[in-house]
């Protein structure tokens, strides 16, 4: 461990997450962010903390949702 990094005690792992997200998702109608949201809040993580085990397919699903929204920029271009 560098010095100055401060340990994070993984509370849920990238599989848990990713499964618990699904689930809201599917039964619960939320959108991945709000899953996500709720996931952290229930379990007392700091956002900065989850932010840090997504990745692969659930960080691709939560990219996709944001650009829909129009909360970050297309990074693809779309044929019309």
């Amino acid at each position: 461990m560098m010095s100055g990094e401060i340990p994070i005690k993984t509370i849920i792992t990238f599989d848990e997450l990713r499964m618990k997200v699904e689930k809201y998702v599917q039964t619960d109608g939320m959108s991945y962010v709000e899953a996500i949201i709720d996931i952290c809040e229930e379990m007392e993580i700091n956002l900065q903390d989850i932010a840090k085990i997504i990745k692969g397919p659930l960080k691709d699903k939560l990219e996709a949702e944001a650009m829909e929204r129009n909360i970050i920029k297309r990074t693809t271009a779309y044929l019309v």
